[in-house]
């Protein structure tokens, strides 16, 4: 793919123009990472609400029917459904299973278990495992 990126002081407001042959997964992400100025998660903590960037977080797991969000600092609760917030994430999010999508940027390592099976650990030490229908977006997104 051929990218041409002109910068123009004078410009009013940013744009972005995309000629292509074929709407792809990953164009569509580019874009609507472009068009959403959502910059994060409104989550509980107690009874308060709190706004959490989308850089901070780790993790978002389902637990017991409760939506949690993982931080390097903390947690919160989430109320709405994991199949919600996944259409709302940047690109930075993989999904790892039904249960739980993860910010690849906060990857500390990956472990090889012996079934074959990968388990992503994070910053904060958590262990996230892979289905196995995962592992292949997991190692395309990290280029492996």
């Amino acid at each position: 793919m051929k990218v041409n990126i002109n910068i123009d002081e004078n410009l009013v407001e940013d744009r972005a123009e995309f000629y292509l042959q074929e709407m792809t997964d990953k164009i569509t992400r580019i874009a609507k990472e472009l068009t959403n100025d959502n910059s994060g998660l409104w989550c509980y903590k107690n009874r308060d609400i709190i706004p959490v960037k989308y850089e901070e977080i780790i993790l978002i797991q389902s637990e017991n029917n409760i939506l949690m969000v993982y931080t390097d600092e903390d947690s919160y609760e989430y109320h709405g459904r994991l199949y919600q917030v996944k259409d709302e994430l940047p690109n930075m999010f993989i999904e790892a299973s039904r249960s739980a999508i993860f910010n690849y940027q906060k990857i500390d390592h990956l472990e090889i278990l012996g079934s074959g099976m990968i388990d992503v650990i994070l910053e904060n030490q958590m262990r996230v495992g892979i289905s196995r229908r995962k592992i292949k977006i997991l190692k395309g997104r990290l280029g492996l």
